[in-house]
């Protein structure tokens, strides 16, 4: 093989890995954020529905249902943090999620925008406030942590 060979083909092996690079980085951004942002809404859809079948099918007043299902937003977004976050198993699949924060961001803005009264505030609206300020911050921190994992992803090609 002559040198100016072996020169064409490590360039074209150089070209396929970076190609391959944008692929898993395409996978990564738009499929895994895509799946997060339809699971993330699909808790907040059946939030909202609990939340009529507590006042509906158990009677339950506006405050009190409304206390249980702001727990429960909690909970999933609780979950949705920590779980890709920090368990092992699931940092190599799910490490570049942020989508589900614009989810539970565009949730309990609408919450705390729709029901807060300036100097009149309730139990409720004081959790969804506090909800709103964690979401922001966890959001914030999951987009460090996927710029930290962006920095130092070494992507190998064969995969």
């Amino acid at each position: 093989m002559k040198f100016a060979e072996k020169v064409s083909s490590v360039q074209r092996h150089t070209e396929i890995i970076a190609q391959t690079n944008r692929d898993i980085w395409c996978l990564r951004f738009f499929a895994q954020n895509g799946v997060a942002f339809f699971a993330a809404w699909t808790a907040i859809r059946f939030i909202l529905a609990f939340y009529t079948f507590l006042q509906v099918f158990l009677g339950l007043s506006l405050a009190t249902s409304g206390t249980i299902v702001l727990v429960l937003a909690a909970v999933f977004a609780i979950t949705f943090f920590f779980i890709p976050n920090f368990n092992a198993a699931l940092v190599e699949q799910c490490a570049y999620q942020f989508a589900p924060w614009i989810v539970f961001i565009f949730y309990f803005w609408g919450v705390v925008e729709r029901n807060w009264v300036p100097k009149q505030a309730t139990r409720n609206n004081i959790i969804a406030a506090i909800e709103l300020a964690a979401c922001v911050v966890s959001g914030i921190g999951a987009l460090a942590l996927f710029a930290i994992r962006y920095r130092t992803s070494k992507i190998d090609p064969l995969v």
